[in-house]
């Protein structure tokens, strides 16, 4: 079965289980904001998937309903923050708005983060550098769940880029991709709704090629890396400039030990301003000029039309405004279930999307 809802009433209802689960009103609503974004702009399996997980790690103290973000050190384009576990979103938000103001003064601004929790959809955060005229780049370090290239080993993680540049009439250009063949939480939201995945997207425990995402989600198989050695080396980069750069040790406790820990989560963000470096006016002509070119290119047989980074996503976002969000039975039940635990007097059916004809 499955359930139409309205974005915004169904954001404000996870705003309220994450207030229900120790965030602040405006914690809860940076983090709703995240997942809703991803929803609408079709990146589901970082969307209304990752409710009931977040309340769970939150309830738990996994993620730190309570955190104080510190900055550690800081220079003219540079800083570096501990996120004390507090919720990837409102860490990431926080680090990128600072970010976003050195660049300003300095032309191009770096901020690491260390100590963070699961990041999110990445494209959140380098796309609040667009209404400043900035090109934004966000990246972020997971848990180990990639074989590195000819192994089966979880060993690096899926480690997406994230770059989002401002255009002038058409749609800003985003790239957003984990450097695995797909994001961990597309097998996770497989496995949620009880769907087989392709072979090629990973591996089981014993090195084999599987459709069944429970192999990768709980059984310890690894995804592989996109396009081979180039996919695996793009995710190790970004494991230095995250979790490396921000100072994260990988030894446990930071002792002389042999005891790797690659499970704590670091971030990376750049803000790059335009007008810094050319007229903005003038660069976003041209980056419109370029994706028409694009655009008109010739196309192979089959192909109805060629889309640059971010256009589709952009699609859906505003598909998702005229008709809302469809939800099956396993994230609706997800989401259920935690309104329940919760003791939370509302239900999905509260945010049903009705159109205006």
């Amino acid at each position: 079965m499955e359930l139409r809802v309205d974005p915004g009433k169904t954001r404000r209802l996870v705003q309220e289980i994450f207030e229900h689960s120790g965030l602040s009103e405006e914690e809860a609503f940076t983090v709703s904001e995240n997942l809703i974004l991803a929803e609408m702009r079709g990146i589901r399996s970082h969307g209304l998937v990752q409710v009931e997980n977040y309340s769970q790690k939150m309830r738990e103290g996994k993620i730190n309903p309570r955190s104080k973000i510190t900055l550690l050190r800081e220079g003219k384009g540079n800083a570096v923050f501990d996120a004390d576990h507090a919720p990837g979103s409102v860490a990431g938000k926080f680090a990128m708005r600072h970010t976003i103001r050195k660049a300003r003064q300095n032309g191009v601004a770096v901020s690491t983060v260390r100590n963070g929790t699961h990041f999110g959809y990445a494209a959140y955060y380098a796309m609040q550098a667009l209404d400043d005229d900035m090109i934004g780049l966000a990246f972020t370090s997971t848990g180990a769940a990639v074989a590195p290239f000819g192994g089966y080993e979880r060993l690096v993680g899926t480690n997406p880029i994230c770059v989002a540049v401002p255009a002038g009439k058409a749609r800003p250009v985003v790239f957003d991709a984990a450097t695995s063949n797909v994001a961990f939480n597309k097998a996770f939201f497989a496995y949620t709704e009880g769907r087989s995945i392709p072979d090629d997207w990973g591996l089981d425990a014993d090195g084999k090629a599987t459709t069944n995402p429970a192999d990768i989600v709980t059984g310890g198989g690894a995804l592989l890396p996109f396009g081979g050695y180039k996919g695996y080396g793009l995710g190790f980069i970004v494991f230095i400039i995250t979790t490396l750069l921000s100072g994260t040790s990988v030894l446990e406790d930071c002792k002389e030990t042999a005891a790797e820990n690659y499970m704590k989560v670091s971030y990376n963000f750049a803000a790059i301003d335009i007008s810094q470096f050319t007229d903005v006016a003038e660069f976003k002509r041209n980056l419109d000029i370029s994706v028409e070119r694009i655009k008109s290119s010739k196309r192979i047989a089959g192909i109805d039309e060629i889309f640059v980074p971010g256009e589709i996503e952009s699609n859906n976002y505003e598909k998702s405004q005229r008709e809302g969000l469809i939800l099956y039975d396993g994230v609706s039940n997800s989401i259920s279930r935690t309104l329940d635990e919760l003791g939370i007097p509302m239900s999905l059916s509260d945010c049903s999307f009705k159109k205006d004809f």
